[in-house]
Order: C-alpha cells, then structure tokens, then sequence
C-alpha cells in the first residue's frame, strides 16, 4: 500500500507537466523572437548625451534643444516586430528637437506634436515638411526628429512649430503650455556634410555596468576648464600642452535609471610597460553633455591600459536604495591607442 501512495506524486507531476510541455512545443516559432533585430550595435554614440545640442533655447517654461548629425538607424514597430526604417544615404542627416519641462518636473520630456520644416537660405525652396516623429535613443532618451535628405554645401533655414502639451492639467499647471511655439533657426552644412560651428562629441572609449551603476568612458579634444574660487569668480585651470579631455558619466542603473550621480570619487589609472600614473578625474559641468567628470590628460603616443575606478558614493540612502547601489569601489580596464586626435582616429 505505501508502494502505491509513493507512485502518486510521479503519476501527479506527470499528469501536470505532460499538457505544459505539448503547450510549450505548440506555441513555440523557433524564428520569432521579441529580440528580431539586432539593434544593440546600431547605434554608435555619445551615452548619457542629456542636453547636448547644436542650439538650445528656454521658452515659455519649456527647454528646447535642436541637433543635427549624421544619419541614424531607425526601426519602426509593425505588428508587434521591429523593421529597418528604410536605406540611408550619404546626404541624409538627423534632425531632432528635444521638448523638456523647464517649469515643474525639471527634466522630463513632454508629449507635444512637432511640425517640422527647413527651406534653402537665400532660395527659400522648402527641402523637408514633416511631422517629426517621437523616437526613443540610447543616451537620448525621448524626442523628436527624423532622417532627412540634406544635401551638404548649403545653408538651411528651419522652423519648428511645437503643439500646446497633449495632456490634463491638474491645478496649478492649467493655465500653462496652451498655446503653440513656432522656434526657428538657421545651419550650414560644409561640403563633406558636417555641420558648421558645432562642437565635437567625445568618443566611446568602453562602458561596464556593475553593482547599480553605469559607467562610461569617452575621449574629446582637450578643453580648457574653469575652477571657481571663493570670491565668485572663475580661474583657467592649467592646460598641459598635448592633452587629450577624458569624459567619465557615473549613472544609477538600478534606482532612478540613467540619472546621472555627483558625489563619486572617480580617478584614471594609465599603464604601459611599466609606467603608470593615476588622474582625478573631477565634477565638470559642460553646456553640450552637462554634468560629469573630467580631466585633461597628455598622454604619449602608444598603446595604453586605462583603469577607471569608481567610489565614494557615501553619500545617506532611503530603504529602496540602500542596497541596490554599490558600497565598495568598482572598477574596469580599457585598452586605449594615443595617436593623433580622437576625430582623426575615428575617421580611419
């Protein structure tokens, strides 16, 4: 009699796993997947770009920022899939236009309808009317803006009408964001496509994520920063001449996603054939990518080992933080080539 009461529990679980396994094997397509693209390597820019734009402008409680740069790989959702958006071309560029409460939940991205057009100076010959389509990008998060034929050789004047806010208001906010804000401007593009007077992007160098954080490595052109003093004025710091600047964005991974974190000691370790030395890198408030931290660093040409380190996040931390975020320093190492200027490698 036990014999038989031991035989039940199998009889049971195979009772019960049997109609789950024929239901498993019939729903599964062994070529659909909700990953149907890969769209992980796409994309090669600047994380963490918040702000950064080739004209920004504060309006009637909102912060505008309006970019151009090159072409972008688009995927459109259809029937619950992800497909291309169609074939870029050597004249296409990006335009987009970011819409930003300036006036309560500072930073967050409004749901506005944005009419887009850009005429030929001097001709007036309309080259792009559009509504710019909403889209969402690594590092960018939510805006507006598409790829357009924009041949180079030329400059463009643009017009960007923004819709009053789609959405309720409660009060307080009811009287706000009613009316539609026609923003305009003008850019040149040289005859290679680049865009006239705009500051360059640093480059990814590598990016890891660990213990709740994200943290990015990029180089740029050396810049000249600027160290305030106690009187209320600002003072260059030194420059050493062949410097390159090394961008690091600390952001929250698992808290607040992507908000980026003050309050990190960050340093730069450098290493190659024996010789190494160790650089601050130091808060930095920049007009194109806002809040980081940075540090100048002349370097001689070769292959270098660049360690970034992490820490000093003690800063006091509510319930839902107080273990997701990291409490030891972390760190990672990069391989590095100094040679010539960031742009001049990134074009080879």
């Amino acid at each position: 009699m036990r014999d038989k009461r031991l035989l039940i529990f199998p009889a049971v679980f195979a009772l019960v796993l049997i109609p789950v396994l024929v239901v498993a094997l019939l729903i599964y397509q062994p070529n659909d997947s909700s990953a149907d693209c890969d769209c992980s390597a796409a994309a090669n820019v600047q994380p963490h770009s918040h702000g950064s734009g080739l004209v920004t402008e504060l309006r009637d409680g909102m912060q505008l920022i309006m970019n151009v740069s090159a072409a972008a790989e688009l995927y459109q959702l259809v029937d619950g899939k992800l497909e291309l958006c169609g074939e870029l071309t050597g004249d296409m560029k990006h335009v987009t236009v970011d819409v930003i409460d300036a006036r309560f939940g500072l930073g967050e991205r409004l749901p506005v309808t944005i009419d887009l057009a850009i005429r030929r100076a001097g001709t007036g010959e309309t080259v792009v009317e559009a509504t710019a389509p909403a889209m969402y990008a690594p590092g960018h998060g939510y805006h507006f803006g598409d790829n357009y034929v924009l041949p180079g050789g030329a400059t463009y004047d643009w017009t960007f009408t923004i819709s009053p806010v789609d959405a309720l208001r409660q009060a307080g906010t009811q009287d706000l964001w009613l009316e539609p804000v026609e923003w305009q401007g003008s850019f040149t593009l040289d005859d290679e496509g680049g865009v006239a007077g705009k500051a360059a992007s640093p480059v990814p160098v590598g990016d890891f994520t660990r213990s709740g954080l994200h943290v990015t490595l990029s180089e740029a052109p050396a810049v000249q920063l600027y160290a305030p003093d106690e009187s209320g004025d600002s003072a260059p710091v030194p420059l050493e001449p062949g410097s390159r600047y090394f961008v690091v964005d600390v952001t929250d991974h698992a808290v607040n996603y992507e908000e980026k974190l003050p309050g990190a000691e960050v340093t730069l370790a450098f290493a190659r054939d024996g010789e190494s030395f160790e650089v601050q890198a130091e808060p930095v408030i920049s007009p194109l990518y806002g809040f980081h931290y940075g540090a100048n660093v002349a370097l001689d040409a070769g292959d270098w080992a660049i360690t970034v380190q992490v820490g000093g996040l003690d800063f006091l931390r509510h319930a839902g933080a107080a273990v997701s975020l990291a409490r030891n320093p972390i760190s990672e190492t990069f391989d590095y080539t100094a040679a010539g200027s960031p742009l001049a490698r990134r074009g080879e």
